[in-house]
């Protein structure tokens, strides 16, 4: 296929491909690892497999391996939400309980287009499903996802006022495909997309039990060495699920240009962020995320689900585009993707402004102190939340000589850098001490994590906080989830612990007067309390990175 961007003289040399390659040297042929294609157009400039598909019978991954790309799914669900709206059978304006009747009906109306950018307000399913006490490796259905969204009474916040990721809104638009098309979201995503472009590899994955030949097996880090398997349970489609190959990736990158399966003007639409009530545009179109990156326009999501990762994007000023499909948790498809186009286009891309600048305070070089793990372990409360896109508190612990990070379900290390910081998630993240330790503690620490900007975090004063840490126990009921917890002190009597049947204990933190915390960064999740005139806890209102304010009151 032509494509009909604008051109550029980029190229890919042999030093090109030895320096992509150096990319992926991490991973073997004794580890889990990834797939990646560069592209020009719709054709494959370049592409390789790294590491192993299937680490029992030793199978390399290659460019043809398949993999799950969880939330780059999505562009493909928006895709099917504009193509029947281009047919006159929906109208993205409309409320979505025309087309989902059992959803309730909210103060604010929700309609289909809030779905599409992710400013609905409707809750979180993951979280949801986490809370009401499904396992990771718990089957997922959509009625499973339904049941809970259905239940919640309240929603995050009026819609289209501000932007909180939901998935829960991606589930529903398969159900509204399947209301308006008579079809299941596979059937006419195939129909109208996969079949017509020829991708011949790729299909929305509603049978978690089925046999797919070429798939790739994921995996996460095992404690102690080695890996697991982690793969998605999971009958949920439209906002994950997704199977495919970055060979087959290209014929939907063509697509971008070339407009194959549908007008010019639904293409542009499906780039087209929202628009806020108050006029201020978004950074999230129709599945795809569209910003500015080392002085290009970018298009582009990743995803996450178990032990899959991926990533995708365009700079279609220069008629680049990039693919990095991973089996393993930690493979960090984001930055390979970045490195890939760093060494593909060279001097095409400005500097990066923000490798070791504090973007709030000028052009200021952050302070790193390198410290022992016990200095640095503790409760911290952020400086500032508002605009920071990271969460109010860090709880960090030291174990066995490393620090730590605490998260729902499990505790993990950080590793520690050559200057002194600790990396978060394989370079998601970044954490360091801001000043030197007294007494033998650190008070301040500075936080990167994923695109927000630099935020820096003080320790908690617990010499302030004067409730007995005894007073939060309890047992608790979620209406909204049918599910009860109960908070219990720990046998040391210093801690409190959340505990739910099928789950894992999870130490609670204090982190104020009358609010607990669990989790740091991306799990981290507040519990704020009341309590009656006798200074009984009355309940609490719990609320994570995508779900707010969700009731429980005490038995």
């Amino acid at each position: 296929m032509n494509s009909t961007a604008q051109t550029s003289d980029w190229a890919i040399t042999d030093d090109t491909l030895t320096a992509i390659d150096a990319i992926f040297s991490a991973f073997s042929n004794t580890t889990p690892g990834c797939a990646m294609a560069v592209y020009r157009g719709g054709e494959i400039v370049y592409a390789n497999g790294y590491g192993l598909s299937n680490l029992e019978h030793n199978v390399p991954i290659t460019p043809d391996s398949i993999f799950h790309i969880a939330s780059i799914s999505k562009q493909f669900t928006a895709m099917c939400i504009a193509l029947l709206q281009d047919d006159g059978l929906l109208d993205v304006d409309d409320p979505v309980q025309k087309y989902v009747p059992g959803l309730p009906a909210y103060d604010s109306p929700i309609m289909v287009r809030h779905l599409i950018h992710h400013v609905s307000g409707i809750r979180d399913q993951w979280m949801l499903l986490r809370l009401a006490g499904w396992r990771e490796d718990d089957v997922i259905t959509e009625d499973d996802c339904f049941d809970l969204i259905k239940r919640q009474n309240e929603i995050n916040f009026t819609p289209n006022t501000e932007y909180m990721y939901s998935n829960s809104g991606y589930t529903l638009m398969a159900k509204i495909v399947r209301a308006v098309s008579g079809q299941s979201l596979r059937e006419f995503a195939h129909e109208r997309i996969f079949a017509p472009l020829g991708m011949t590899n790729t299909h929305f994955h509603d049978d978690h039990t089925e046999i797919v030949p070429g798939r790739t097996q994921a995996y996460q880090p095992r404690d102690g060495g080695g890996y697991r398997i982690s793969i998605p349970p999971f009958d949920v489609v439209g906002t994950t699920s997704l199977h495919t190959t970055v060979a087959d990736f290209a014929k939907w990158n063509a697509n971008f240009t070339t407009a194959e399966i549908c007008s010019e003007a639904v293409m542009k639409q499906a780039q087209t962020p929202g628009v806020f009530n108050d006029g201020k545009p978004m950074e999230y179109a129709w599945g795809l995320t569209v910003d500015t990156w080392r002085g290009q326009r970018r298009v582009g999501h990743d995803g996450a689900d178990h032990g899959y990762r991926s990533s995708y994007f365009r700079l279609p000023d220069l008629d680049f585009a990039v693919t990095v499909f991973a089996n393993l948790s930690t493979a960090g498809p984001g930055q390979l993707a970045e490195k890939i186009a760093e060494a593909v286009l060279g001097d095409h891309l400005q500097a990066d402004p923000t490798s070791s600048k504090d973007e709030s305070s000028g052009d200021r070089e952050r302070t790193i102190v390198p410290v022992e793990p016990h200095a640095i372990a503790g409760v911290f409360i952020a400086e500032k939340t508002e605009g920071s896109g990271l969460p109010q508190h860090v709880v960090l612990r030291e174990r066995d000589g490393e620090v730590v990070i605490s998260t729902w379900g499990d505790a993990t290390p950080l590793r520690l850098k050559a200057d002194g910081s600790f990396d978060v998630h394989n370079g998601i993240g970044l954490i360091w001490a801001e000043t030197a330790p007294v007494d033998g503690v650190v008070d301040r620490i500075g936080v990167r994590y994923f695109k927000a900007e630099m935020s820096y975090y003080t320790r908690l004063d617990a010499s302030n906080l004067k409730r007995p840490i005894a007073d939060f126990a309890g047992r608790y009921y979620a209406p909204e989830l049918d599910t009860a917890m109960q908070l219990d002190v720990s046998a040391s009597g210093e801690a409190l612990l959340w505990k739910q049947r099928k789950l894992e204990d999870q130490e609670v933190a204090v982190v104020g007067e009358d609010t607990l915390g669990l989790g740091s960064l991306g799990a981290s999740t507040w519990l704020e309390f009341s309590f009656d005139d006798t200074g009984a806890p009355t309940g609490f209102r719990l609320s994570a990175g995508r779900l707010r304010n969700l009731r429980f009151a005490r038995q």
